[in-house]
C-alpha cells in the first residue's frame, strides 16, 4: 500500500507541474518543480525505509504543490533576466535552498531507523505549522510583493502588519521550520544540521539584499520599519 501511495504522488506532482509549466513556463518555474519532483522519484524503496520515505513523499508532494503554485502565479514575464544580480541570487540564494531541500529529503527517505510515535509527531508538527505559516505570509503580502526575485513593481507598497508587523520575513520563517522538519525525517543530527545550515545560509543572503533593495525603494519607512521589527522572529532584530 505505501509503494502504491508513493507512485500515486509522484504522478499527481507530476501532472500539476506539467499543467504548471504550459499556464507559465519559466526558469523559477522549472526549478522549483523539478527541486520537489525529484524525490518523488520511486526508486531505492524496500521495507526498512518505507515510513521514512512515504513521510518524504508527502512532505514534497503537498510543499511541492504550494511552490509550484505560488511561484505560476507570481512570476511575471522579465522577472528572470538572466543578468549579473539574477545569478548572483541563483547563486547565492537559490541554489544552497535547493541543496539542502535535496539532500535532506534523499538522505531522509534511504534513512532505514523507524520513526517513533514521538518523532512522528514533532515532524508533522513542524512541517504543518511552517507550511501555513508560509501560505499565510504569502497571501498578507500579496502577488505583487511576493516574487522569486528581488524586483519591485508598480503599486507595490510596503508591507508593515500582520505577520509582517511581528518580523521582517515571516515566508522565510516558514520555510525554515519546513526544512527543519525535513532535517527531522533524516534522523540524523550532523546532516539535518548542516542541511539546516545551508538553507539558513541561502536565505540571509537573500535577506541581505533584499533589505538594501527595500531601504533603497522606501528609505525612512523602511528603516523605521527594520529598527522596530524582529528579522526571523519576533524582538530578536
Amino acid at each position: 500500500m505505501a509503494s502504491l501511495l508513493i507512485y500515486i504522488n509522484f504522478f499527481v506532482l507530476l501532472a500539476i507541474f506539467i499543467i504548471a509549466l504550459v499556464r507559465n513556463s519559466n526558469f523559477n518555474t522549472i526549478l522549483v518543480g523539478l527541486t520537489y519532483l525529484a524525490p518523488l522519484v520511486p526508486f531505492g524503496l524496500h521495507s526498512e525505509n518505507v515510513e521514512r520515505f512515504l513521510l518524504v513523499s508527502y512532505f514534497n508532494l503537498i510543499f511541492g504543490l504550494i511552490e509550484i503554485i505560488v511561484f505560476v502565479i507570481t512570476v511575471k514575464p522579465g522577472d528572470t533576466p538572466f543578468d549579473k544580480e539574477h545569478l548572483k541570487q541563483l547563486f547565492g540564494h537559490t541554489l544552497p535552498i535547493v541543496v539542502a531541500l535535496l539532500g535532506l529529503s534523499f538522505l531522509g527517505r534511504s534513512t532505514e531507523f523507524p520513526v517513533s510515535a514521538m518523532e512522528f509527531g514533532f515532524i508533522i508538527a513542524l512541517f504543518v505549522l511552517g507550511s501555513i505559516m508560509r501560505i499565510i505570509a504569502i497571501c498578507q503580502i500579496g502577488v505583487a510583493a511576493f516574487k522569486f526575485d528581488i524586483v519591485f513593481r508598480e503599486k507595490q507598497k510596503l508591507k508593515t502588519d500582520q505577520l509582517y508587523g511581528l518580523m521582517r520575513h515571516p515566508s522565510y520563517t516558514a520555510m525554515m521550520i519546513v526544512v527543519v522538519s525535513f532535517a527531522a525525517i533524516t534522523h540524523s543530527f550532523f546532516f539535518g544540521v548542516l542541511g539546516v545550515l545551508s538553507a539558513w545560509i541561502g536565505f540571509q543572503y537573500r535577506i541581505y539584499h533584499e533589505e538594501r533593495g527595500l531601504a533603497e525603494q522606501y528609505g525612512e519607512e523602511y528603516e523605521v520599519f527594520r529598527s522596530s521589527t524582529g528579522m526571523w522572529i519576533p524582538y530578536f532584530k
